[in-house]
C-alpha cells in the first residue's frame, strides 16, 4: 500500500501540474515568475531503490517498524526504478528534490500520450504542447491521524498556475485518493503521527499501537 502510495505521489504531482498548464497555454499569459530548477543531488540505483523498497515493505508489514525515513537519493531512485515505468506514456523523466519544508516534482509531460489521466474530452479541451513542469508538496498531518500532502506551487515552464485552480484540477481528474481544496490524503497502514521534511529526509511516523 505504502509503496503504492508513493508512486501515486509522483503521478499525481506530475498530473496536476500538466492539467493545470494546459488550461494556462490556451489563454493569453498575464503573469510571468521565474522558472524553478531541479537538478537530482544524487545518482539514483537499482540498489538504493531496492534498500528503500525494503523500509517501505517494513513499514507496511508492521513488524516493529513506525517510522520511516527517505533521503532525496532514495526517493529519486525510486522514482526512476519503481515508479517511472508504471507512468502513463506521456510523462518521462521525473526528478524529485528535498527542500527544507517542501518536495518539489519535475518531470517531461507531453500530453498525447496521457491516455487514462483523465477523459478524452476534458485532455483534448485543456492540453497544450509538450513542457517541463513543476509541482511543490508539502506533506503533513490532518487530525485524526491522516497523511496528507498540500499543493503549494504549480508551474510549466516560466508560468506558475494560480492556486485558486488546483481544486478544480483535482475534482477534474479520476484520481484514487481522496482530496478537499488543495489537499491530497494519503493511505497509510495506520494512524500517522507526523508526516514532513526533517533535515533533508522525508519522514512518516505512525502513532503507537496504544493510541490507535
Amino acid at each position: 500500500m505504502i509503496k503504492n502510495c508513493m508512486a501515486r505521489i509522483g503521478c499525481l504531482a506530475v498530473m496536476l501540474v500538466v492539467l493545470a498548464a494546459g488550461w494556462l497555454f490556451r489563454d493569453e499569459v498575464t503573469g510571468w515568475w521565474q522558472r524553478l530548477e531541479i537538478t537530482a543531488a544524487s545518482v539514483p540505483s537499482e540498489e538504493v531503490a531496492e534498500r528503500a523498497s525494503r523500509k517501505l515493505e517494513d513499514l507496511v508489514a508492521g513488524d516493529g517498524a513506525r517510522k520511516l525515513e527517505l533521503s532525496q537519493v532514495e526517493l529519486q531512485s525510486l522514482l526512476t526504478y519503481r515508479t517511472e515505468p508504471l507512468l502513463p506514456e506521456g510523462i518521462s523523466d521525473p526528478v524529485v528534490e528535498v527542500r527544507d519544508s517542501t518536495l518539489l516534482f519535475s518531470a517531461r509531460v507531453d500530453p498525447r500520450g496521457l491516455e487514462g489521466l483523465a477523459s478524452p474530452e476534458l485532455i483534448e479541451r485543456l492540453f497544450s504542447d509538450s513542457a517541463s513542469v513543476v509541482v511543490e508538496l508539502e506533506p503533513g498531518v490532518v487530525a485524526p491521524g491522516v497523511a496528507r500532502i498540500e499543493v503549494v506551487t504549480l508551474q510549466a515552464g516560466a508560468i506558475v498556475v494560480p492556486s485558486m485552480m488546483v481544486p478544480w484540477i483535482l475534482d477534474s481528474v479520476d484520481l484514487p485518493v481522496e482530496t478537499s481544496g488543495v489537499m491530497v490524503f494519503l493511505p497509510t497502514p495506520g494512524r500517522t503521527a507526523r508526516f514532513e521534511v526533517d533535515a533533508g529526509t522525508l519522514v512518516l511516523e505512525l502513532a503507537g499501537r496504544e493510541v490507535e
